[in-house]
C-alpha cells in the first residue's frame, strides 16, 4: 500500500510542476481549503465519538429551585434543592456515591467555564472607583441582598476585577455571602480558583458554613475530601474558624485535634482573631493553657496574642508577663510589648523591663528596650544604662548597645565594648568596633586601642605609626 502511494505521489508531483503557474497556486488552494474542511469534519466527529460538549462542566446550587451553572471540572447531574436536605455531594469520583474530589483540571479561569451574563453596570462603575470606601462599600451592598436569583450579576461584576490580592476584600466578602445559601456552590467557584486566591476562597467558604451548620461542613469535609488536602486547602480552618463564631471551645477542641502543622497555625490564628473579639481577658487565658506539646506553636501564638493585646492594653499586658512561666513564649508576649510600649515611651518601657523579676526575662526585656531607644536616642539609653551595676548578666544587654551605635559613635560604641564584665565576650565585642572604626578613621581608632586595650592586636594589621604590638 505504501509504494502504490508513494508512485501516485510521484506522478502527483511531476504533473503539479509541468502545470502553469497560475494553474499550480489555484491546485494549492485547493488542498488548503480541502484540508481544513477535512480536519473541521473530522474534529465534530471525534468529539461526537467522546461525548464532550462545552456543557459538560457545571456546579450545581443548591439554593431554590436547583438550577445548574457551569464551572470547571463538574458533571451533568442536577443537584437537589434545598428542600431535599444537606446533600452537597458530588459525583464526580469513583468513590462510593458521592465525592468532592478535585482534580487539576478543575483549576483555571472559572468565568470562561460560566454562562455569559452581563454585571450590572452601575456596580461594575462603583467597582472601578479608586476610593476603596465607594468600592467596597457598593459591592457591600451588593452581597447584602445576595441570593439565588442574582448570585450570578455579582460573581459576573467580581469577575471585572483583576485577579490576585487586590480584590481579597471582594472575595471575602462574596465567598461569606454565597455560602450563607449555598455553600456547595460556593465552594465550587472557589476550587475552580488559581490557586493564589482559591484557598482563601475556600476558607471564607467554609467559614460560613462552620457558623451555620457545622456538622454538615465537617461530614462534608470527611466525605469527600483526603486529610491532606482538607488540611492545607483551608477546608478545616475555616470551618474551626466559623465554629469559634459561637461555640470557642468545640472549635479549640477541632485546633488541638489537628496533626497538620500547616493546618493549624491558619487555624490558631483565624481563632485567636474570635478570642480576642470577645475580649482580651479570654484571649490571654486561651493563650496561656495551650499545652506545650508543641513549644513551637505554643510560643508562636503567645507572641501573636501578646502582639494584639499590647496594642489595645499594654498595662493589661504588662501583668500578663508576670503570670507567665519564664521562656521563649514569655520572651514573645514581652518582645511584643516592648515594640509597642517603645513606640510611645522608651523611659516607661525601659522601667518596667528593669523591674522585671526573673533575671532571664527581665535581661530579654532590657535588651529589647534598649534595641529601638539607643536607634532614636543613643545619650537618653546610655543614662538609663548606668543606673544598672555592671554585671556578666547585663553583658547581653551592653552587647545590643554597642551593636546599635558602632556606626554612628564609634567611640562611644567601644567606650560600653570595654565595659562588658565576660573578658572573651568584651575582647571580641571591642575588637569588632575597632574593626568598624578603622575603616572610618584608621588613626582615632588605633590610638583608643593603645590607650585602653594595648593587649588586642591592631585592627585590620599594622598602621603606620602604631607598630603591631
Amino acid at each position: 500500500m505504501r509504494i502504490i502511494l508513494g508512485k501516485f505521489w510521484e506522478i502527483g508531483i511531476i504533473a503539479f510542476h509541468r502545470l502553469p503557474q497560475m494553474n499550480q497556486k489555484i491546485v494549492i488552494l485547493a488542498f488548503i481549503l480541502g484540508g481544513a474542511s477535512l480536519g473541521m469534519f473530522l474534529g465534530f466527529y471525534m468529539g461526537k465519538e467522546s461525548g464532550f460538549s462545552e456543557g459538560e462542566g457545571h456546579y450545581a446550587s443548591t439554593a431554590g429551585k436547583g438550577d445548574t451553572k457551569e464551572v470547571p471540572g463538574g458533571d451533568n447531574e442536577k443537584k437537589p434543592s434545598k428542600g431535599d436536605g444537606e446533600n452537597y455531594s458530588r459525583t464526580d469520583s469513583t468513590k462510593g456515591e458521592t465525592s468532592s474530589r478535585r482534580t487539576p483540571r478543575d483549576k483555571g479561569d472559572p468565568s470562561s467555564f460560566r454562562p455569559k451574563i452581563d454585571p450590572p453596570a452601575d456596580l461594575v462603575q462603583a467597582m472601578t472607583s479608586p476610593d476603596l470606601i465607594n468600592r467596597w462599600g457598593a459591592f457591600l451592598d451588593a452581597v447584602r441582598t445576595l441570593d439565588e436569583n442574582n448570585v450570578e450579576q455579582v460573581v459576573a461584576a467580581f469577575e471585572t476585577l483583576p485577579s490576585g490580592y487586590e480584590r481579597n476584600m471582594e472575595m471575602r466578602l462574596l465567598m461569606q455571602a454565597w455560602a450563607e445559601f449555598d455553600p456547595k456552590a460556593a465552594l465550587s467557584y472557589a476550587q475552580a480558583l488559581e490557586n493564589s486566591e482559591s484557598r482563601l476562597a475556600i476558607t471564607e467558604a467554609m467559614t460560613a458554613w462552620g457558623k451555620n451548620s457545622p456538622d454538615a461542613a465537617l461530614a462534608w469535609i470527611n466525605e469527600n475530601l483526603e486529610e491532606t488536602e482538607a488540611n492545607r486547602q483551608g477546608y478545616l480552618p475555616g470551618v474551626i474558624s466559623g465554629i469559634a463564631s459561637h461555640d470557642l471551645d468545640r472549635a479549640n477542641e477541632l485546633l488541638l485535634s489537628l496533626e497538620d502543622r500547616n493546618a493549624r497555625w491558619q487555624a490558631s490564628n483565624l481563632l485567636a482573631q474570635r478570642y480576642l473579639e470577645k475580649g482580651i481577658e479570654e484571649a490571654m487565658t486561651w493563650a496561656s493553657s495551650l499545652p506545650n506539646d508543641d513549644p513551637n506553636f505554643r510560643n508562636g501564638l503567645l507572641g501573636q496574642v501578646g502582639a494584639a493585646v499590647a496594642k489595645r492594653d499594654p498595662e493589661s499586658c504588662s501583668k500578663w508577663v508576670k503570670s507567665l512561666e519564664p521562656g521563649e513564649g514569655c520572651n514573645r508576649v514581652v518582645s511584643a510589648l516592648v515594640a509597642q510600649w517603645s513606640r510611645k515611651s522608651p523611659p516607661d518601657a525601659a522601667k518596667w523591663a528593669g523591674s522585671l523579676e526573673d533575671s532571664a526575662t527581665r535581661v530579654h526585656g532590657m535588651t529589647q528596650v534598649v534595641n529601638y531607644w539607643a536607634f532614636k536616642d543613643p545619650a537618653a539609653t546610655a543614662k538609663w544604662l548606668n543606673d544598672y551595676p555592671r554585671t556578666e548578666e547585663t553583658d547581653p544587654v551592653l552587647q545590643t548597645f554597642v551593636n546599635r551605635v558602632t556606626s554612628r559613635e564609634p567611640q562611644t560604641a567601644a567606650d560600653w565594648a570595654n565595659a562588658i564584665m565576660d573578658n572573651n565576650r568584651r575582647d571580641a565585642s571591642v575588637r569588632q568596633v575597632l574593626r568598624n572604626w578603622s575603616r572610618l578613621n584608621v588613626t582615632a581608632a588605633e590610638a583608643w586601642r593603645v590607650a585602653n586595650a594595648p593587649h588586642l592586636p591592631v585592627a585590620g594589621g599594622e598602621v603606620k605609626g602604631f607598630p603591631q604590638p
